[in-house]
């Protein structure tokens, strides 16, 4: 079972995403508390890696959180320590769209 602090962290990535959402950022940013161990715990079938890409050096994580119609979203995240850090957030619910996003990011390498 894994017991780490989720950490949804600062950078202009998710500062634009939540500009963008602003009217559902407390909405998005609870679910995302509230259901990223779950998910991990209870369905890690449903957690996909970012094949090909490290941010800062980890692995990439990526999940699809299902809100409600037309606000559904994509998360990115990566395990530090003892802590899952989510850097990239978008409405782009198509894997490999997201992937692309994700692969444009400053801190993205390709492995």
């Amino acid at each position: 079972m894994i017991e780490k602090k989720i950490v949804i962290e600062e950078n202009s990535y998710l500062e634009k995403f939540f500009e963008h959402n602003r009217k559902h950022e407390d909405y998005i940013k609870n679910r995302i508390y509230k259901c990223t161990l779950d998910l991990i715990n209870n369905n890690p079938h449903k957690i996909k890696k970012v094949r090909g890409y490290k941010y800062k050096g980890k692995t990439i994580y990526e999940y699809k959180i299902p809100l409600e119609a037309g606000l559904d979203c994509r998360v990115a995240y990566i395990f530090y320590k003892e802590e899952i850090i989510i850097f990239f957030i978008s409405n782009i619910i198509i894997k490999n769209e997201f992937t692309k996003l994700v692969s444009k990011l400053k801190d993205v390498k390709k492995i």
